[in-house]
């Protein structure tokens, strides 16, 4: 049973979408300009979302996205919509909404340019600082008050390559009620649940196989022949544009306009308003493209090793401690899987020889204390600590075995002064 499923539900949604769904329309004091490109039903629905919450980034937090996994599914789309107060057309909505059937929404279904500067900021701060709490705290919050302001904002992200208007807008699409002037830790935590979500997905990308998509094969046909027939009858407004998309789906629905010459043009001017809409931002780079951009992108196989030595024994001197117990500085080819394996748990076998070609070496054949980036300063440090924890613990076990035997002692003697006294 898919979830578009219905004998007429690709029909209604072409008549909503070129026709409107016949109820009372929002005020047009909310429409923005670039709502004209999407369907009658899904304007009507951005009105209504800045009439209730104020702008589109709020309600997406606040009303659609609240587990801020970054995209929705249809059910959650459903209970939203719903919630207020607005599910009589939700699945004709849904279907306009999720041009290219893929599943899911996101925010960039309805605010390209909010949802661009969003990940764009997500990726510089995970990149730059490991998390968006790290960054927050060492490169925002630089009076350590635990809040931020506009101005110290703009001042920051001029660190990050922003440029003040650029800035300005993204602490408009950050700040969590209309009108306020403070940022706080707990406002940029939907960027971390984000980052989560999307590094998650793109596991799941890579290990599992999607052999089945939940759409239905006929739907396409029936928006396209309800296409042709509002547009033989003139019922669809000339003026009304449809969004684009390069998909094929969408391709088919642009047919309701009898304009399927144009709609190849129409993909071609919509990423030349991205272009524009990217530079008003202040961004040479296109909509859409930090999407998907991962700090983990960033990291290579030795800087992951690395990192999980450092996490593990605190130091590298520690760590090349526990993988050269011997002291002989180094670790041959051969034998170093099986510290990899063995002593330091970090990895499969094969995945340990791997590394090992990874890892930058003077020497293909060996690897050294010298390659894992240790210099001798930092290996005499360690080892004088080393060895004046290992005196202290030695005294440490002299004593109280001294202290044992005193306490022996003490016991024998109390026994035969017992065993007098008895006589």
């Amino acid at each position: 049973m898919w979830y578009i499923s219905g004998p007429n539900l690709a029909q209604r949604a072409a008549r909503h979408a070129w026709v409107g769904t016949g109820e009372e329309a929002v005020a047009d004091a909310y429409a923005r300009a670039g709502d004209e490109k999407y369907p009658l039903d899904v304007q009507d629905f951005l009105k209504l979302l800045r009439r209730k919450y104020g702008t589109l980034v709020r309600a997406w937090r606040f009303a659609l996205d609240t587990d801020s996994g970054s995209e929705l599914e249809f059910c959650e789309f459903v209970a939203a919509v719903r919630q207020m107060g607005a599910g009589q057309n939700a699945r004709s909505l849904w279907f306009n909404l999720d041009v290219d059937q893929s599943g899911t929404l996101s925010l960039y279904d309805l605010d390209p340019i909010a949802a661009h500067a969003l990940d764009k900021f997500r990726y510089l701060c995970t990149s730059r600082f490991g998390s968006i709490q790290a960054a927050f705290a060492g490169f925002l919050d630089l009076n350590k008050s635990g809040m931020i302001d506009l101005d110290e904002f703009v001042e920051c992200m001029e660190g990050l390559g922003y440029e003040a208007s650029v800035a300005q807008e993204l602490f408009g699409f950050l700040r969590p009620r209309p009108g306020s002037r403070l940022l706080k830790s707990i406002d940029l935590e939907f960027l971390q649940k984000w980052e989560d979500a999307k590094q998650e997905k793109k596991e799941k990308a890579g290990t599992l196989h999607v052999g089945w998509v939940n759409r239905d094969p006929c739907a396409a046909v029936q928006y396209r022949q309800m296409a042709e027939k509002l547009a033989a009858s003139g019922e669809a407004k000339a003026d009304h544009k449809q969004r684009v998309s390069e998909t094929p789906f969408t391709a088919t629905a642009l047919a309701i306009a009898k304009a399927t010459a144009k709609a190849h043009a129409g993909c071609a001017n919509q990423a030349d308003d991205a272009l524009v809409e990217g530079k008003r931002s202040g961004s040479k780079e296109t909509i859409g493209c930090y999407a998907m951009r991962l700090a983990s992108d960033n990291e290579t196989q030795s800087s992951r090793f690395i990192q999980y030595l450092l996490d593990r024994f605190q130091s590298l001197a520690a760590a090349w401690d526990a993988m050269d117990p011997q002291y002989t500085g180094e670790v041959t080819k051969q034998g170093f899987p099986s510290v990899v394996v063995f002593k330091l748990g970090y990895c499969r076998n094969s995945e340990a020889r791997r590394l090992f070609e990874a890892l930058p070496k003077k020497d293909a054949h060996r690897f050294t204390w010298r390659d894992l980036g240790l210099t001798a300063e930092d290996w005499l440090e360690f080892s004088t600590k080393k060895s004046g924890r290992n005196c202290s613990n030695d005294w440490k076990r002299k004593r109280k075995e001294l202290v044992m035997v005193q306490e022996r002692l003490c016991r024998s003697i109390m026994i035969v002064r017992t065993r007098k006294a008895l006589k």
